[in-house]
């Protein structure tokens, strides 16, 4: 009778756990790895309270994902993985992560590179959008040295489509500037430029996704200017040959910043309204 009332009350403490998970969604990934140390390592580095947890077989070699689609994304969830020295379909760990498990951990690498996972809705991208997507994916796949190039690119068309008032523009080129996002090869940035990435890629990759998703030019804007933070410390993680510009707008929400790679002020949080408002604060360069 004990053992029955035992095994009740952990099926109900497990069920508990994945009850705290709202919003759940569930999916099975490849995740490289060798033994029952890699299942604990593999499963903790997937653990958010309240945001992800990961179920991984040792023998199918695959991981039992589920995560809160409010909160955050498979892809933050594999990152995290990858980071912590594990392979998945979609993402390699850097070579560092890999070499740095121990010798029992350290699997057969089968993935060659990481794949671009398609984000939520990429399905019903308009005809515009695809023209947008097709110039990001070209971009990345011409092998520039710096794995971070598309991700600026495509945030600065970004910013081009706000300080143009083109809200429908922006929707299309935030989807781009999320496949650049899910794209980057982290196994080629260097190791200030990835450090620096792995903080601040799911904040990142939250944001352009609000973008994305409304086609309300005030909402597109306020979250825009959420970027700024995460994308100045790339900028000066992994500086450009040509200056990027830290701009300041002092009117809007009380003062808020973007980037830029033209000196004269050209304003996406007020585009045509008030263009030239505000001024350089910070001059990033090699």
């Amino acid at each position: 009778m004990k053992t029955i009332s035992l095994l009740i009350g952990t099926l109900l403490l497990l069920s508990g756990c994945s009850a705290q998970l709202k919003n759940a969604h569930t999916m099975t990934v490849r995740v490289d790895g060798d033994c029952g140390m890699c299942e604990k390592t593999i499963e903790k580095a997937a653990y958010v309270k309240g945001e992800a947890e990961a179920d991984w077989d040792v023998d199918a070699k695959t991981a039992r994902i589920t995560f809160d689609s409010t909160r955050t994304s498979l892809d933050a969830v594999l990152q995290r993985i990858a980071q912590a020295g594990y392979d998945s379909e979609q993402y390699l760990a850097p070579d560092a992560g890999y070499a740095a498990l121990p010798g029992c951990c350290q699997y057969e690498r089968s993935f060659k590179r990481p794949s671009l996972a398609a984000s939520p809705g990429s399905n019903a991208h308009s005809e515009h959008a695809g023209h947008h997507s097709d110039t990001a994916e070209a971009a990345i796949e011409q092998g520039t040295t710096d794995p971070l190039t598309p991700v600026f690119d495509t945030y600065f068309a970004l910013k081009d489509a706000l300080v143009a008032s083109n809200a429908t523009d922006v929707q299309a080129r935030a989807k781009v500037f999320d496949a650049a996002l899910r794209n980057v090869q982290m196994d080629a940035m260097e190791h200030t430029a990835h450090m620096v990435w792995m903080k601040v890629m799911e904040r990142l990759a939250n944001t352009s996704g609000a973008i994305a998703g409304t086609a309300d030019l005030a909402k597109q804007r306020k979250a825009f200017a959420e970027l700024t933070a995460p994308m100045t410390e790339l900028a000066k993680a992994s500086p450009a040959s040509t200056p990027i510009y830290r701009d300041h707008c002092p009117m809007y929400e009380g003062g808020a910043d973007w980037l830029s790679r033209e000196k004269p002020i050209r304003n996406p949080f007020y585009g045509s309204q008030m263009m030239t408002c505000g001024s350089v604060k910070e001059t990033i360069t090699r």
